[in-house]
């Protein structure tokens, strides 16, 4: 199990390979730019993985819950949370 960190745009072939590779027992979180993939895709198409969102950074980028499906939504203190949990962290 890894928490994988997504924070750059849907045009970062980077990105799209963490996303790609992440099996359903990962989770992956996006988090500033990288929140347009769940915003303007769908994001359960692209990874096996669990997938969260850091709101505040969706909204920041002119996006709320409604516009997003099939994600969990978490602020700053369930990232940290995530991030305490997992052994393996891949930014």
């Amino acid at each position: 199990m890894a928490l994988i960190l997504v924070k750059y745009g849907v045009d970062n072939p980077a990105e799209q390979v963490k996303l790609a590779v992440a099996n359903e027992n990962d989770k992956v979180v996006l988090i500033q730019n990288g929140v347009f993939f769940a915003a303007l895709t769908d994001v359960r198409k692209l990874t096996k993985a669990e997938v969260y969102v850091l709101k505040n950074d969706l909204e920041a980028r002119g996006f709320c819950e409604n516009d997003v499906a099939n994600v969990k939504f978490i602020d700053y203190d369930g990232l940290v949370e995530l991030v305490e949990q997992e052994e393996k962290f891949i930014g």
